[in-house]
């Protein structure tokens, strides 16, 4: 038995980013496509306290927007975990000061394992350029650390949006910041850039 108050962020489903509804309801382009093929999500999760994970499918394209996100057919599978999973015991338990089971190598099999960060750097210019790093074929991107999208819909030639607009192709993760009558990335977050890690999930990958 080893005293400790650590816990990790667990694993809790999976939902199958498979089939869309509106399809190109919106007109978003940029230089990864445009939106005549993409629909909301149907099984898109709430926000609800969870950290959300997506592995892309190839050729997919999405614009993560909060608990509606906008994307192509079959686009690929979220893995949502969190920390107040209960925690199983299994082959080596740990405890902390009260007994209480917080960590065990059942579980351990359960968190996200970060293998490397998808590295956009201050000033890059975003609006214009595609950025593009390999991330693997198997992996994870955490979805709950970038800048939601947003998309303001009037019904009419006022509906505005912005935010991060990706394609995945053969392991590598390209993305694009879309905007109209909204902030701009070189106005929002382009002076400081954005770190997003990604993972390998070893009970599910």
């Amino acid at each position: 038995m080893v005293d400790s108050e650590s816990k990790g962020t667990y694993f809790r489903d999976v939902i199958n980013y498979a089939d869309i509804t509106d399809v190109g309801y919106y007109d978003i382009k940029c230089q990864l496509g445009n939106s005549v093929d993409m629909g909301y999500v149907a099984a898109a999760p709430p926000i609800d306290g969870s950290l959300k994970w997506f592995k892309p499918n190839e050729g997919s394209r999405i614009f993560f927007n909060g608990d509606s996100d906008w994307g192509t057919q079959n686009a690929g599978v979220v893995a949502r975990t969190r920390s107040d999973i209960v925690v199983e015991s299994g082959y080596r338990d740990v405890f902390n000061a009260a007994g209480q089971l917080v960590w065990s190598a059942v579980m351990a099999a359960k968190i996200p394992r970060i293998v490397g960060f998808f590295d956009i750097p201050a000033n890059y210019p975003l609006d214009s350029t595609v950025y593009s790093q390999n991330i693997g074929a198997n992996t994870f991107i955490l979805v709950s650390a970038l800048s939601y999208g947003n998309i303001n819909d009037d019904g009419g030639s006022s509906t505005g949006y912005s935010g991060m607009y990706f394609r995945f192709s053969g392991g590598v993760l390209q993305c694009q910041w879309v905007s109209k009558l909204q902030n701009t990335w070189a106005s929002s977050l382009g002076p400081y850039g954005v770190r997003i890690p990604y993972a390998i999930l070893p009970n599910i990958s």
